[in-house]
């Protein structure tokens, strides 16, 4: 299922044998004029069995003007009030007007969240050439473990 919200995010859902994937695409222009955090992006997911609520936050900031360096960081943070353990994890990929990817995805996980667990990842030394080729954006989150009783992992 896709669908666009009022500031143009497109997201795609699918469930997978024991969990959710979920994407979020979305436009952007000319990252490398200024620092910019954008507005969480709230999911939860619509699983019969264990409900989950989740906040994203994108930020980017410039970190050096010596160098023309820039940071970009993003934050899953689980908001429901389930004591039910779930992985998760979470991919940032950046593309340019090609559909190539000009900037070094970011990747992270993490296993036994639970309500204010936080999930992050961070892409440092971004150079300001690299990121003006970026036009879009795809967040991926994938939420495991919420079909079945808790496992450690």
């Amino acid at each position: 299922m896709a669908e666009v919200n009022l500031i143009g995010v497109i997201t795609m859902e699918e469930n997978i044998v024991d969990g959710h994937i979920v994407s979020f695409k979305f436009h952007v222009h000319r990252l490398d004029f200024m620092q910019r955090t954008f507005y969480p992006l709230l999911y939860c997911t619509l699983c019969p069995t264990i409900k989950t609520m989740w906040e994203i936050e994108l930020k980017y900031e410039r970190v050096s003007h010596d160098n023309d360096s820039y940071t970009f960081s993003i934050t899953l943070k689980r908001k429901d009030s389930s004591s039910h353990l779930v992985k998760a994890s979470l991919f940032a990929t950046f593309y340019d007007a090609h559909g190539n990817s000009p900037v070094c995805p970011i990747a992270s996980d993490r296993g036994k969240m639970v309500l204010d667990d936080e999930l992050q990842g961070t892409l440092d030394n971004i150079r300001s050439a690299e990121l003006s080729e970026v036009v879009a954006v795809r967040i991926t989150i994938i939420i495991e473990n919420c079909h079945s009783g808790t496992f450690f992992f």
